[in-house]
């Protein structure tokens, strides 16, 4: 990569805070299993989190875009919202789960700081986040935080 082409997305901001707000998401559990990796039957959570259509401000991306953040392949083997009330998903407590979003035409990492969950009724849940989004992993802009408060509701995927 030539220094200009760096130059170019580090001046780059995306700046989600100001820009747009999380509506209300979905928390899903799933099943599934990988035997050629050793993967036995395992209980998934995954959390999708979308966001109000808004102006990414990317010349090469039609406006206003519609985005989500995803938050996957968490292991909590729970049923019940109830049972992860006061849990925090960070990455720190969670290191096999993965978290994204996609904007710039391209597939975001996440670095989840804070994923807190509190029990609203048996099935809705609101979520306290603050995630780094790696905007740099594509050379999309420059690396941003973003922090919200949504609540999510409970579906069990069969």
């Amino acid at each position: 990569m030539n220094s200009e082409t760096m130059k170019a997305y580090l001046a780059r901001n995306i700046d989600l805070a100001r820009k747009t707000q999380p509506l209300e998401g979905k928390m899903e559990t799933y099943w599934f299993e990988n035997p050629s990796v050793g993967l036995t039957r395992t209980l998934f959570h995954r959390i999708a989190v979308p966001l109000k259509p808004f102006d990414s401000g990317l010349e090469w991306e039609l406006q206003p875009i519609d985005a989500s953040f995803v938050f996957d392949w968490y292991a909590l083997g729970v049923v019940n919202p109830r049972e992860i009330h006061g849990l925090n998903l960070c990455h720190r407590n969670y290191p096999d789960s993965e978290a994204s979003i996609y904007i710039g035409n391209a597939h975001n990492p996440c670095d989840v700081l804070r994923l807190t969950v509190a029990a609203l009724s048996s099935e809705v849940v609101e979520l306290g986040c603050t995630v780094e989004i790696i905007f740099e992993h594509e050379m999309v802009a420059r690396n941003e935080l973003f922090e919200f408060t949504a609540t999510a509701r409970w579906h069990v995927v069969q």
